[in-house]
């Protein structure tokens, strides 16, 4: 994909860069030279200085060519008016804006605007990290396997099967509103189930961040 992003504080430009290393051919803009030079020599996108919003930079971005384009400044003000330009004049296909100001959420979405939320991310990412604390290790059958129990955080559904095949675990037990019972391969696991589990000590981890730390993606 071809991505724009607008702004290359910390968040855009760790985003700028993450894009980048994905294979995503990427172009940041940001009236700060210095931001843009603190990219390094590493990120292979194109970097360009200037007024965010300037119809001149963003044709410069190649923004008529653009699959997406993503305003991260810290700047409300910036990010509707640049999401406007590309929809309304250029017509980019995916516009995703931060919101900075919880407050100015409401003028974000009456303007269609689709929006992403750090402040939020990182409460989810807190609450998260809580019910890691759910989880209990029942016993330990030697030094390199242990049976435990957690409650599931992930949004989207996944069967037992690919889970014991993704994670090499074996899923034994499933409590499903209230209700514990044995599984079966093609059982759907949903956010809330808890489950019993004998996985290695080497996939716990793996696992347990899978199905218990995702926020909401």
């Amino acid at each position: 994909m071809y991505i724009i992003i607008i702004g290359c504080g910390r968040f855009g430009s760790n985003l700028a860069k993450g894009l980048s290393d994905d294979g995503n051919n990427v172009c940041i803009i940001d009236r700060n030279g210095d931001k843009l030079n603190a990219l390094g020599s590493g990120f292979n996108g194109q970097r360009i200085k200037g007024i965010e919003f300037d119809s001149d930079n963003l044709l410069e971005a190649g923004v008529e060519q653009a699959d997406a384009l993503i305003a991260v400044t810290s700047d409300d003000n910036i990010n509707i008016t640049v999401s406007l330009i590309a929809e309304k004049i250029f017509n980019v296909p995916k516009i995703i804006a931060r919101v900075n100001d919880p407050e100015k959420n409401f003028f974000y979405h009456k303007l269609g605007i689709n929006t992403i939320n750090p402040i939020q991310y990182e409460i989810e990412i807190l609450k998260s990290k809580l019910h890691i604390k759910s989880l209990d290790v029942i016993s330990a059958l030697d030094n390199n396997y242990e049976i435990i129990e957690f409650l599931v955080n992930k949004e989207k559904p996944i069967s037992v099967g690919d889970i014991e095949t993704k994670y090499h675990c074996i899923i034994s037990g499933l409590m499903k509103d209230g209700v514990v019972r044995l599984t079966k391969k093609n059982d759907q696991i949903h956010k809330g189930d808890k489950l019993i589990c004998t996985v290695h000590k080497n996939d716990k981890g793996k696992l347990i961040n899978y199905l218990c730390k995702e926020i909401f993606l």
